[in-house]
């Protein structure tokens, strides 16, 4: 067993190395991943089309592309298992290794909601100055959500801190008024009325259909397929 030096740790079996910053280059490769997924699925199967080496029908994955880019956005930083750490750390596993959040440096707190037949999936998206994006609701062992530890993390924070908070996660957390108050703690992030989270779904395939579409006849044209 180790004990690591700033702001990390014990490390062993059952309690990993924790660091501020763990989980930056996950994001980057996400974010990288996420611009360039449509851009490869557009021209790698149209320079092979066109050189005959595959079959024109790998030119619909341009129907899909965009969709696995925000897919990737989304559950590249989904975590679970999250648990608090000392340094005002929150640490969770996620599908690209272990991301940590620093609570006390948050420069930015969103909400994704994604409407279920049952409930609704939500998520607090939290990202910090090191970085590191984490997209959690539940800490490790319990139904107890992360909003009081975020909540407190931000209440902390100095005036001027400036940290970007959408106006429904100020919504779930409780901050409206704070976020009103002119001393610049926080800043109003993206605005959604709450009647519309239940048609984003269908608003967004309305959005990204047709762009798919306009792809996949771009990509048609230049393999000569048509």
């Amino acid at each position: 067993m180790t004990t690591n030096s700033r702001r990390h740790t014990v490390d062993s079996t059952d309690h990993p190395a924790i660091s501020a910053g763990q989980g930056r280059a996950a994001r980057v490769a996400a974010d990288i991943t996420v611009a360039l997924a449509p851009v490869v699925m557009f021209a790698v199967p149209v320079v092979l089309v066109r050189a005959g080496v595959i079959s024109d029908a790998f030119l619909f994955l341009n129907i899909v592309s965009l969709f696995v880019s925000g897919l990737v956005a989304a559950y590249a930083h989904m975590g679970w298992h999250a648990r608090p750490h000392d340094g005002d750390l929150l640490s969770a596993r996620t599908l690209t290794g272990r991301h940590t959040v620093d609570l006390a440096r948050l420069t930015k707190v969103g909400r994704l909601e994604v409407p279920g037949q049952t409930r609704t999936d939500d998520r607090l998206i939290l990202s910090d100055a090191h970085g590191v994006r984490l997209i959690l609701n539940n800490l490790r062992g319990g139904d107890d959500t992360v909003d009081a530890l975020v909540r407190n993390a931000l209440l902390k924070r100095p005036p001027g801190a400036g940290v970007v908070i959408s106006d429904r996660a100020a919504e779930r957390l409780d901050l409206q008024a704070e976020v009103a108050r002119p001393h610049g703690r926080f800043r109003r992030g993206r605005k959604i009325r709450e009647g519309l989270i239940g048609f984003l779904p269908l608003l967004s395939v309305f959005v990204v259909a047709p762009v798919a579409i306009g792809l996949l006849a771009l990509a048609l044209t230049l393999a000569d397929v048509i």
